[in-house]
Formats: C-alpha cells, sequence, structure tokens
C-alpha cells in the first residue's frame, strides 16, 4: 500500500458525496422505480465491461463460478427497487436512513452465517439503531409504507453484502461487480412483466423521456461504474476502514443534498431527526468501537 496523499482523500469524499446523489437522481425521474434499476443495472453492466476492455483486463469467468455472482446480482435489484421504491413512497430521507439499518441486520446476520461470536459492541450499536427506529416509526408514521419498504431493503442489503464477502476471495472486484450488475439487470428484466401482470391497474412508467434518460445515464455511469472503480483503486493508498469510515457519511450527505434540491418536501418532524442522529450515529460509531475492540 503506497502512503495516500491528500487529493486521494478528496477523491474519496467526492465519490461519497457522488453516491449521496443516488436517491435523488433516482427520484429526479419519472420511470418507475424498477424501470431505474433496469436501465442504471444495464448502463453499469455495459459501462464496467467495456471498462475492462479499455483497461485490458479479462473479467470472463466460467459459467458455473457465474451463476452465484448473477444470484447475488439478482437480491441487488431486489434491494435498489426498495431503495427508489421508498423514496418514491415518502421522501429521500426516509429512505437513506432506513438503508443505515443494514448495520444493524449485518451485526445478527453475519455472526450466523460465518458461525463467529456475536460482537457486544454491534448489539450495543444496534439498540441504539432500534431507539432512532423508534423514533422514526412514532413520529413520521405517514411515511409508514416507505418506512417499511426501505427496511425491506435494508434487510435485503444485509443478504448481499454478506454473500458478498464470501464471494470475493475468489475472484477481484471488477468481475465480481460486473457479475452482479449483469445479474440484477436480468432480475429486473425478469420482474418488468411480472409486476405488470401482477399489478396491471398500476400507473409503471418505463419509457425515459430524454430528460430521464440524462440521470439515469448520471446514475448507471457516474454513480455506479465510476465510484465503484475508484473505490479499488483507492483501496491501493489507503485503508478499507478509512474507505468504509468516509462512505458512512453517504446518508448524511445525501440527506443534505435533498433538502438543497426539493427544500420544503424534503422537511420532516423533530422526532425523524432525533431517530436519523441515533441511526446515523450508530454507523459512524460502528467502524470505530470496533477497530477499539480488536
Amino acid at each position: 500500500m503506497t502512503h495516500p496523499q491528500a487529493k486521494d482523500y478528496l477523491k474519496l469524499h467526492l465519490i461519497v458525496v457522488i453516491l449521496g446523489f443516488t436517491a435523488i437522481l433516482g427520484r429526479l425521474t419519472d420511470v418507475s422505480a424498477l424501470g431505474v434499476v433496469f436501465y442504471r443495472t444495464f448502463l453499469a453492466s455495459l459501462g464496467m465491461f467495456l471498462l475492462a476492455r479499455f483497461q485490458k483486463r479479462n473479467i470472463l469467468i466460467p459459467l458455473k463460478d457465474s451463476l452465484p455472482l448473477l444470484g447475488v446480482g439478482g437480491i441487488i435489484a431486489l434491494h435498489w427497487m426498495c431503495f427508489f421504491g421508498s423514496a418514491r413512497a415518502s421522501t429521500i430521507a426516509i429512505s437513506l436512513v432506513t438503508f443505515s439499518v443494514t448495520s444493524f441486520f449485518t451485526s445478527i446476520m453475519e455472526p450466523l452465517v460465518n458461525k463467529t461470536k456475536i460482537s457486544w459492541v454491534e448489539v450495543l450499536l444496534g439498540v441504539l439503531v432500534v431507539m432512532g427506529m423508534y423514533f422514526v416509526f412514532t413520529f413520521e408514521y405517514r411515511h409508514l409504507t416507505g418506512i417499511i419498504i426501505g427496511i425491506i431493503g435494508a434487510f435485503l442489503a444485509t443478504v448481499f453484502s454478506v454473500l458478498n464477502a464470501q464471494l470475493t476471495r475468489k475472484y477481484d472486484s471488477q468481475t465480481i461487480i460486473f457479475y452482479e450488475m449483469t445479474g440484477a439487470f436480468v432480475a429486473s428484466w425478469v420482474l418488468i412483466p411480472l409486476v405488470m401482470l401482477a399489478v396491471p391497474d398500476t400507473h409503471f412508467q418505463l419509457i425515459p423521456s430524454p430528460t430521464d434518460w440524462i440521470w439515469i445515464a448520471i446514475l448507471g455511469l457516474v454513480c455506479t461504474v465510476y465510484p465503484y472503480n475508484e473505490m479499488l483503486k483507492l483501496l491501493k493508498k489507503i485503508s478499507a476502514f478509512t474507505l468504509n469510515l468516509s462512505i458512512n457519511m453517504e446518508p448524511i450527505y445525501g440527506i443534505l443534498l435533498a433538502y438543497i434540491i426539493f427544500g420544503e418536501k424534503e422537511r420532516m418532524t423533530t422526532g425523524f431527526y432525533i431517530g436519523g442522529v441515533l441511526i446515523l450515529l450508530s454507523v459512524v460509531l460502528h467502524p470505530f468501537l470496533r477497530k477499539k475492540q480488536h
């Protein structure tokens, strides 16, 4: 690992700010949440493939080995459907705060899957998350649908991250991202007709307008291919701890950006912000306390 420079830390926070725009871009389009996932993953997988070709990297692997990666990609598609769906059903702030509950689910699921001892630090932080969600549920009951969708999305993100940890030991990250984005694209392609048959009376916008294409292209390439590729490069200079700590700031940046862009539409009750602070505090404290424990 080479010594990091100031520009590396600036690039890292630029990446986190870019990731913070994800929910905002999904909200700006008129395309349905599933449609957004469909186009995003198509552009992301295509972009990752072209990037690998440009870098003369071989990311093709045997079909047998690709199936688990494609399957995890299907879970990512479901997670993103819930993530964007939560923002549509409620607000971007609720979508981002409920996504932060992922750390709580992970603290329980990861030890069960890996058959390791549950960390007392993560249990205590989990209690903090539960307290935060109590405030969010109590004061934002009008957004109950969005909260539930967001929590389901957080659970799916946990399943994805736990399974992904098992897969990263065999292939490089660029190969994994390509196959997972491809799997997410295929899953969303399969889900579109199923959802349309299940809810035929629901308005289901799938064809993007010219403006929608701009937002979707930014989402698929700038907010997916670019940050993930740059994070791989940064890991050669900075620690995974520093990277994860910075990424934990994504919900905070996202909520601030949403308020700047959408204004009063994103204003929530005081109780929501109390709950949100408790949840985000658990996310920020987690890497510090875990490092101290070890």
